[in-house]
């Protein structure tokens, strides 16, 4: 799936003028997100769900992706979802799931970026590419 990111790059350090730059990345399952600028106490664009309780007989969500990940995460177990904390900042995730979903009435591309296996993931909007929350390394 492809994200149109918006970098700024500077053009001079002295008059600290910037240009927007368009940058067309293709986003795949396996690729890693680094959790990057942070103003406040939380992300803006991003959510962290970190399950509470846990139940047998689940699907191992370490070996697999997409919606099967998504289904075997989300439908077991209890969870604490809040806004991501800055404190996680320079933590990284794993794609394990890209879809659309509408978000205020629009559509909109959301990654799931495993934190702690089994245990944590990323809920992230794709606002958070548009204003630095997360680098994009792709796999090699």
């Amino acid at each position: 799936m492809k994200i149109k990111l918006t970098l700024l790059l500077l053009t001079s350090i002295f008059t600290h003028t910037a240009c927007a730059q368009t940058e067309e990345v293709n986003l795949q399952i396996g690729d890693t997100l680094y959790f990057d600028a942070c103003d406040g106490d939380n992300y803006t664009y991003i959510d962290y769900y970190k399950k509470t309780r846990f139940e047998k007989d689940t699907l191992d969500t370490d070996t697999i992706s997409g919606w099967k990940f998504y289904n075997a995460f989300f439908e077991t177990g209890d969870f604490d979802v809040t806004r991501m904390p800055c404190e996680l900042k320079g933590q990284y995730g794993i794609i394990n799931h890209i879809m659309l979903a509408t978000i205020d009435d629009t559509e909109k591309m959301v990654v799931i970026a495993v934190i702690e296996k089994g245990v944590s993931i990323a809920y992230i909007i794709e606002e958070s590419f548009s204003i630095g929350e997360v680098v994009y390394a792709p796999k090699l």
